[in-house]
Formats: C-alpha cells, structure tokens, sequence
C-alpha cells in the first residue's frame, strides 16, 4: 500500500501543469519561427505548410490544456481538502505535517492517515465540512511512502 507525503501532495499538482506551459511555449516558439520563414519565402510553400501544421498543434495543445485544467480544478480541490485534513490531523496529535502521511490523494471516506505509527480512517460527512479519525489497522503491512523520508 502506497502512502504520500504531505509535501508530495502539495508539489504534484506544480510539477505536471509547469511541463504542460513549458510544452507549449516551445510550439509557440516554433509557430513564431514558421511564421518568420514563411513571410521570407512566401513562394516556398514547405514553410506555409509548416506554419499550418503547427497552429493545429497549438490550438491542439491549447484544446487539452483547457480540458486538463477543468480535470485538474476539480482534482486540485480534492487534493487540497486531503492537505487541509492532513494540516488539521498534524494539528489534532500535536505534530508536524511532515510526519503525517495519507494512502490517497483524493480526500474520501475510508481515506487512511498514518501519524507516527499510529494509522487513522479517516470518515468526512456528507456536505464535506468536518470529518472524523477512528483507529485502523493494515491487514497487509507492507507500505511504500512516496514523497519523503520515513
């Protein structure tokens, strides 16, 4: 069973929306270089063709960054209502939030948060606003921790 960090799940939305700017940024700048060489050599039609190619990628690329950022909204709630319970669970046992770790990313019911050993289900009521910790135990004992130091 996988458990992650409350630095991982803080950082893993950054890293994943900065490649997708960085991506897009290089067709931008390859849309802008086709454009230059098409306007030099208006009679080679390679560059026209090379510059339509590309603004379809653009407009491609910009198409899945407005799906990915609507997925990616809603996601991000999630993960940030998962960080919040983390803060408020560090809160609760007087701990750090480096030392609390989550098996989900996604805040739910049955959600398991391990704080100094000690593991936690974690049960959020209907409309979201509170939640409760009750003791758990792993039937399976082997845990993987992503995201940090044990």
């Amino acid at each position: 069973m996988n458990f992650y960090s409350y630095q991982y799940l803080v950082q893993q939305n950054n890293n994943y929306k900065t490649v997708q700017w960085i991506i897009i940024a290089i067709v931008v700048v390859a849309v802008s270089l086709a454009g230059v060489m098409w306007y030099r050599h208006r009679s080679d039609l390679k560059y026209r063709d090379l510059l339509t190619i590309m603004t379809l990628l653009l407009a491609f690329l910009i198409g899945l960054q407005v799906n990915e950022w609507r997925d990616l909204k809603s996601s991000s709630a999630q993960k940030s209502q998962a960080t919040q319970i983390m803060q408020r669970v560090a809160k609760d046992k007087q701990t750090t939030v480096s030392k609390i770790w989550s098996n989900t990313a996604n805040a739910n019911s049955g959600m398991l948060v391990l704080v100094k050993g000690d593991l936690y289900t974690v049960t959020i009521n209907a409309d979201g606003s509170s939640f409760t910790l009750s003791d758990a135990k792993l039937i399976n004992q082997e845990i993987n921790y992503v995201g940090g130091n044990k």
